[in-house]
């Protein structure tokens, strides 16, 4: 039984206070949502040679669910399966795009079966045809490190254990509990997840059909790279950068493992660092990799920020003037929307946090002048962002103890910044320099 969002109080989803409770009442309603709105896409929406498929996958995972509670939850956790639900709602209104409502369905589907021929929940197999006029077919599961490309002609069978892909005389079986990567007749088969940790995983593949659209002024989407570095170098980095987080911010290195699943590497700078995040995609985040492991640690800690108000953003707009009007703000050289304001402001009050437990730690970092100046240059802009959210912000009812836990947190970054640097100023600068985040 989940809770609705009349019964959550978000007085702690900026920085958690004695556990994780808040977020995971976030995440059950998150999940709970998806779930509801891959059962109720409207068939008057769905193309004829898609309703079988749906129909039946529907059915299937009713039979699962039914035969082993909480499938249907734990399988939409996986942002590889749970875009696809909310890409499709996007476009169920007058203006959508049907073919790509009609695309991202059947991947949905496919995605669904998979995922339960993993588990070995399917029941009797199941068999999908090729998607008429579609050349890009990818399925992919990160806790079975595995990503199988069917070619554009194959008929696929999922089965308990198993997925067969057929293409005129061709067959390739894949071994679901040990698939082996290979070019194939009928796929390509590779295994392309790297663990970091227990359910987080960092990889070169991702199916979020959004990744590739981009809000920010600097960057030209997230295509999968390893940047020319081996995927070990990568792990060892995020593992870093982890456990910098679970020093200082042991209650936000919970809630990450909570929600994050997978990390889609976007290629490597030596310079500046790159990341980004979808309110559709809960549970992925897109990270270049950097040689600084503080830096990797701020990119992990505004990305999971990002997730995490992206799934509550799905319950509730939190503000009543979210969109309009647009603000020259100080998080981005754009002109944004009181709502993108709000994502920096309560991405970045955890950095500050991040660099405040450190310094009072005794860190050997904090004896740097340069990270120094960055904590002050943070603080001071994660302040400017919080008066522009605070003095313009109209909240909903279930938004009102999140802005009152950002005026909390920034009435302690005043202090701290009183306490630490008194009238020094950083002046003409915006949050949006000190690290490229979506």
């Amino acid at each position: 039984m989940h809770a609705t969002t009349a019964q959550i109080e978000l007085r702690d989803l900026t920085e958690p206070v004695g556990g994780v409770g808040t977020a995971r009442q976030v995440l059950g309603l998150f999940l709970a949502r998806t779930v509801r709105g891959f059962r109720s896409v409207p068939l008057a929406a769905i193309a004829a040679h898609n309703r079988a498929l749906y129909q039946q996958t529907l059915a299937v995972l009713a039979r699962a669910d039914a035969a082993h509670s909480g499938t249907a939850i734990a399988l939409f956790r996986m942002p590889t399966a749970s875009a696809f639900v909310h890409c499709i709602a996007g476009q169920l209104h007058k203006g959508g795009d049907g073919a790509a409502l009609n695309r991202w369905l059947r991947a949905c589907c496919e995605q669904v079966l998979l995922e339960l021929a993993i588990a070995g929940r399917l029941g009797s197999p199941v068999v999908v045809g090729p998607p008429a006029g579609q050349s890009d077919r990818l399925l992919c599961a990160p806790g079975a490190n595995l990503a199988v490309w069917p070619t554009a002609d194959a008929t696929v069978q999922f089965a308990n254990g198993q997925l067969v892909a057929r293409a005129g005389q061709h067959e390739t079986t894949v071994d679901l509990a040990a698939p082996r990567a290979g070019e194939y007749a009928a796929a390509r088969v590779t295994r392309p997840y790297h663990e970091i940790v227990p359910g987080l995983w960092v990889t070169d593949c991702d199916n979020n059909p959004l990744a590739m659209v981009e809000a920010h002024p600097d960057k030209q989407g997230n295509r999968p790279d390893w940047g020319g570095r081996d995927p070990r170098q990568w792990v060892a980095a995020l593992r870093e950068a982890l456990d910098l987080v679970d020093a200082h911010l042991p209650l936000l290195g919970r809630e990450l493992r909570l929600i994050a699943r997978v990390v889609v590497a976007v290629g490597w700078d030596a310079e500046r660092h790159l990341s980004a995040s979808y309110k559709e995609a809960v549970g992925t985040l897109y990270m270049t990799l950097h040689p600084q492991v503080m830096t990797m640690a701020e990119a992990l800690v505004h990305e999971y920020q990002h997730n995490k108000i992206n799934a509550a953003f799905h319950l509730d707009p939190l503000l009543h003037n979210a969109w309009s009007p647009l603000y020259a703000s100080p998080v981005r050289p754009d002109p944004r929307p009181l709502h993108g304001v709000v994502l920096a402001v309560h991405a970045f009050q955890p950095v500050a946090r991040l660099y405040e437990a450190m310094a009072d730690a005794g860190h050997a970092f904090a004896t740097n002048a340069a990270w120094q100046a960055r904590f002050a240059r943070i603080v001071q802009l994660d302040r400017a962002g919080a008066a522009t959210v605070l003095e313009n912000a109209r909240p909903t009812a279930c938004g009102a103890p999140f802005f009152a836990e950002m005026r909390r947190i920034d009435r302690h970054l005043a202090d701290l910044e009183a306490s630490r640097w008194g009238d020094a100023a950083v002046a003409g600068a915006h949050l949006d320099e000190l690290a490229g985040h979506d």
